[in-house]
């Protein structure tokens, strides 16, 4: 199989907005990434490949006005892409609280708290401003998850439910629509040794009502945030919690407005380089 490879350069280069361009190409079907002196390097399926999509990205207008963003294709032959993410993939540390590292990577003492993810083509690593918003939000809302049924939608990697079951959760479900990223969450659920966490496959019409809960996690994207929202309310216990990101900061008020029409009562947002994570308490 042949791969399109887009190699991107930005200027001056912010490893955050190589992240969140990568966030969007991973909406568009590719499927490994690797790191640059001064960008990074997109993987697709040449079959799969449609420059258009590419070139109307919104994130790469929103962007232009700060950075220089160029790119430039070629087509390559299948290449080992486990072998690629662990050339590039480096730990993290989350408030000097949260450890975030592959397998081979070696761990800290006494640390809070320790997440071995090997992602492989999943998305979800800290790397990127939105998960380590949430797992930052996770972080202050601890007390908040002894005992409770966490839902985590758009699951990927798993990080966001090892997070939540590390932080007492009773019972922890993620839902991915990638068959990788199931696969994936459940070698990182395994690693992590932890038994109270399932992953299924699917969307939101996953959420029929048999089943409900007292937070849910959403890192998605605006737009299917504000097309989802009203299943995830329909799930979601009374004062339970809801907290979402996968937005900018200019997505607050439609956001807001959308959670309060559905009886949410806005509590608090954090930001970092322009994305946010906002938290929504259900009436």
């Amino acid at each position: 199989m042949f791969y399109t490879e887009l190699t991107f350069h930005i200027f001056p280069y912010v490893e955050d907005i190589a992240d969140a361009i990568i966030a969007e190409l991973g909406d568009l079907g590719y499927d490994s990434f690797s790191y640059t002196d001064d960008g990074f390097k997109a993987y697709i399926p040449s079959n799969k490949f449609d420059e258009e999509q590419v070139k109307s990205l919104e994130i790469l207008s929103f962007f232009q006005s700060l950075y220089t963003i160029s790119w430039e294709k070629a087509e390559i032959e299948n290449q080992d892409w486990n072998k690629i993410w662990e050339e590039n993939f480096t730990p993290i540390l989350v408030q000097d609280r949260i450890l975030v590292r592959a397998g081979f990577h070696p761990t800290i003492e006494n640390i809070e708290h320790e997440i071995i993810i090997d992602p492989k083509m999943s998305f979800g690593t800290g790397h990127h401003a939105t998960t380590a918003l949430m797992l930052e939000t996770i972080l202050d809302m601890k007390p908040d998850f002894s005992g409770k049924k966490v839902l985590d939608m758009g699951c990927g990697t798993g990080i966001l439910s090892i997070m939540a079951a590390q932080s007492g959760a009773q019972s922890v479900t993620g839902i991915d629509i990638d068959e990788w990223a199931y696969n994936n969450a459940m070698e990182n659920i395994a690693t992590n040794n932890l038994n109270n966490i399932r992953v299924l496959i699917g969307d939101a019409t996953l959420l029929d009502g048999r089943e409900h809960y007292d937070i849910i996690l959403a890192n998605i994207n605006r737009n299917i945030l504000l097309n989802d929202m009203p299943a995830y309310v329909n799930v979601l216990n009374d004062k339970g919690y809801l907290i979402m990101s996968g937005f900018y900061t200019e997505d607050i008020p439609i956001i807001r407005e959308k959670a309060e029409s559905l009886q949410l009562t806005y509590q608090s947002n954090k930001v970092k380089d322009n994305w946010t994570a906002v938290i929504f308490r259900k009436n």
